[in-house]
């Protein structure tokens, strides 16, 4: 009958330090899933910070390069203007001399 109390005294023993450990080890998973959903909060948020200064300084560039494009758009415009007036000026010039030379004729 004592071996019967023993065994019976062990297997309660056991099953206590069974729950025992198992409601540890749950509140210890509960634990690491607070601090893992905390972590992932605080990481979305540091992404979204980053993510808005980075659409920023593509902003910024966007505008420095419509900039760049807009000024030498510009000179492009500035040299043809001066091209077509330098050929323009030489073509009166060549027609100038082909009248002078037509009058020296007659």
């Amino acid at each position: 009958m004592l071996k019967r109390h023993l065994l019976l005294a062990s297997v309660l023993a056991g099953t206590f330090a069974i729950t025992a450990c198992s409601q540890e080890t749950q509140d210890k998973t509960e634990a690491a899933a607070e601090s893992a959903g905390e972590d992932a909060a605080v990481n979305t948020e540091e992404a979204a910070a980053n993510t808005e200064a980075a659409a920023a300084e593509a902003e910024v560039a966007a505008q420095e390069t419509g900039d760049a494009i807009a000024e030498g758009t510009s000179k492009v415009v500035e040299g043809t203007a001066s091209a077509v007036a330098d050929g323009a000026n030489a073509v009166a010039d060549g027609a100038n001399d082909i009248a002078v030379d037509a009058e020296q004729q007659y």
